[in-house]
């Protein structure tokens, strides 16, 4: 039942995920079924590792400064705050303002400050032809880090701007060391290492203070159409994904020069974008010839086609990454034959059809897939210069007389221009494109992925995953109070307690760990220990991001048989850390007991039995019902109060209840 939540889930990110060079087409959606299981507040997608240029025209953005707080950095770079609080880097009278609503925990905002944004700064910042801005635009339902992360560097940024940058990019630079780890204490080590006040960076951090800004970027994000991160506007131009140094150049150099005021001026002409699939979806039919290499049984059950660019580095990515386990698995096992087709995007990858050639070539001598793997694995060797593809061929042993006449012949010019102009034709807008048995799969998704798409194909049921399915009305927040059924669910506090809190809680969650950390203890100790509330705990486990919040939420119930829910509440909290990045926490759970003087036998036989599953995933149903959207959520006196917010919000809370 796990490995179906977590494949579902998989594939509803990645039908909006999509990483690719050059916009996605559609992809599988999972089944209604396990859908419906995974339920989970607001998802937003991450973004598509695009390899092309989005651009539309927009007035010119402005940046506004407030006086007396610019600095220097290390470079002699100029960086400050806007007017209205946010970052900036570079002159503030640039002509070319470049505004980035960015994810600390994204892995492709990563690799653009890792690989991208240094030689933007060393260049068109550095000489003053562009400034700037950062925003905060965390993926929650994604990164449950990622505003912690955010919160950091702006707690960094009261000491200076410059501090700020260097916490950015400190975060930037070992997402893997706080990402599923105790964020804050990592962060404060980098405040330390940064030489930071560090007892006032604590302060900062744990006030929570800039939650309230972090969510005005959002909506500010929203309010102009950023759905994924990264996202960038050029001068009021949008600029989508993790796009490699020369998509960047060319947008700065086209508002530079004043012909981004055209609006195709930048942006590469795209392909017709692909039907729809209807209710009943029609597989595209794909021509069996033309094809540049196969691999397999032509006679198996399922097709895979592929359409690649040698340059571009998704393309490349699935090479190296998920090829091998494709040909392992559902090639060489008879599931699965696979050809690959030429789809060079010239305006992006300049040598691409020179490699495709190469490639071909190379098959002349039964080598095809021998050099296909060279050119990916030397793709940045050669991608600045095609004679370098001649090396590649001499040193597979080919004959270099023969290679050499084919290369010149340029007898696969037409052949693979009729590769591209196909895949155009079929809705082919980026690569790398697949077709499993016709339906279309894009980006470089992982190999489960695949495997789950030809396994529905075998099944005979791949139609139904491109279905288009009813979208659930969104759960609308309570706006007065409402009655909240305690039954049988655990509490602290006396029954008949002037105040009820019913809290829905996701032990994996980072912002209940808050809550537990920062307002409950306080809570208990001067209003549940004084008689004057009762507190009930409920179950919200959000599968799609935290897959063992479940086993973890019948951990603390299957305590609770031997009287020791709260006990067993509170170790699940204080060790999130340590088991939430666990792949089978289940060991854990039981050493807790056993540290907690449990019975571990009796604890052990209470969790593989999932005597809780069901009722832990009526609390969930319950909660979604009552409009809970994400945890911590909290119903006092049945008056919804949503997420972690200080103990000041629920004293002033029930103190007034208490007053009525």
């Amino acid at each position: 039942m796990k490995k179906q939540f977590i494949i579902a889930s998989l594939l509803v990110l990645l039908a909006i995920l999509a990483a690719a060079c050059g916009p996605a087409v559609n992809t599988p959606a999972a089944p209604d079924a396990a859908s419906a299981a995974n339920t989970a507040p607001e998802t937003e997608p991450e973004s598509a590792n695009t390899d092309s240029v989005a651009v539309k025209t927009e007035p010119e953005s402005q940046i506004q400064t407030e006086e007396n707080v610019i600095e220097y950095d290390a470079n002699g770079i100029e960086v400050g705050f806007t007017e209205d609080g946010r970052p900036y880097r570079g002159n503030r009278s640039a002509p070319v303002v470049l505004e980035e609503y960015s994810d600390f925990q994204c892995p492709f905002c990563a690799r653009h400050v890792s690989e991208t944004a240094p030689a933007i700064l060393e260049n068109q910042i550095a000489n003053g032809d562009v400034v700037t801005i950062f925003y905060d635009f965390p993926l929650t339902s994604l990164h449950p880090q990622a505003v912690a992360a955010a919160h950091a560097a702006r707690c960094a940024g009261e000491q200076g701007a410059v501090a700020y940058w260097d916490m950015h990019d400190a975060i930037f630079a070992a997402p893997s060391e706080w990402s599923n780890k105790n964020a804050d204490a990592v962060f404060e080590e980098y405040a330390a290492n940064l030489s930071l006040d560090v007892a006032a960076f604590q302060a900062c951090q744990s006030s929570a203070k800039y939650e309230q800004a972090i969510e005005d970027d959002v909506f500010t994000a929203r309010s102009r159409g950023v759905s994924s991160t990264p996202s960038f506007f050029i001068n009021d131009r949008p600029l989508i994904g993790a796009q490699p140094l020369s998509v960047f150049n060319q947008a700065i150099e086209a508002a530079l020069s004043g012909s981004g005021d055209d609006e195709t001026a930048a942006a590469p002409p795209q392909p017709a974008q692909p039907t729809q699939p209807g209710a009943v979806p029609t597989p595209a039919t794909i021509p069996a010839d033309n094809f540049a290499g196969a691999m397999g049984d032509p006679d198996a059950p399922i097709t895979i086609v592929e359409y690649t660019d040698y340059q571009c580095p998704f393309c490349q990515r699935h090479a190296q990454q998920t090829m091998p386990q494709i040909i392992s698995e559902l090639i060489d096992s008879g599931r699965v034959y696979y050809m690959l087709k030429d789809f060079p995007l010239d305006q992006l990858h300049p040598n691409a059809r020179a490699a495709a050639a190469a490639a071909r070539c190379a098959g002349e001598q039964d080598a095809y897939w021998e050099m296909h793997d060279a050119i990916f694995n030397s793709q940045s060797t050669w991608a600045e210069s095609a004679a370098a593809l001649s090396t590649l061929a001499a040193d597979l042993g080919l004959d270099m007389d023969s290679f050499n006449n084919c290369i010149e012949s340029g007898k696969y010019e037409d052949v693979v221009q009729a590769n591209l102009e196909e895949g155009t034709q079929l809705g082919v807008r980026g690569t790398p494109a697949f077709f499993i048995d016709g339906f279309p799969v894009s980006g470089a998704q992982p190999f489960e992925l695949f495997d789950y798409a030809v396994s529905l194909a075998e099944e005979g049921t791949l139609a139904d995953a491109y279905a288009p399915r009813e979208a659930p009305p969104e759960p609308t927040q309570p706006a007065g109070p409402v009655d909240v059924p305690v039954g049988d669910a655990f509490s602290i506090g006396e029954a008949d307690a002037p105040v009820t809190i019913v809290e829905y809680t996701d032990f994996q969650c980072p912002f209940c760990g808050r809550h537990f950390q920062q307002t409950f203890p306080f809570i208990k100790e001067n209003y549940v220990d004084e008689g004057l509330v009762r507190y009930v705990f409920k179950d919200f486990p959000l599968t799609s991001i935290h897959p063992q919040a479940v086993g973890a939420a019948m951990a603390a119930r299957c305590a609770g048989d031997q009287g020791a829910y709260l006990e067993m509440h509170d170790a699940l909290f204080a060790a999130q850390g340590e088991w939430s990045g666990q792949g089978n926490a289940t060991a854990l759970f039981a050493g807790y007991a056993g540290q907690l003087g449990l019975d571990t036998a009796v604890f052990t036989a209470c969790m593989e039995s999932n005597k809780y599953e069901t009722a832990v995933a009526a609390d969930l149903e319950e909660g979604v019902n009552l409009g809970v959207r994400g945890t911590p959520a909290f119903f006092i006196n049945g008056n919804f109060v949503s997420g972690a917010q200080p103990y000041s919000v629920f004293e002033e809370a029930i103190n007034l209840m208490l007053e009525q």
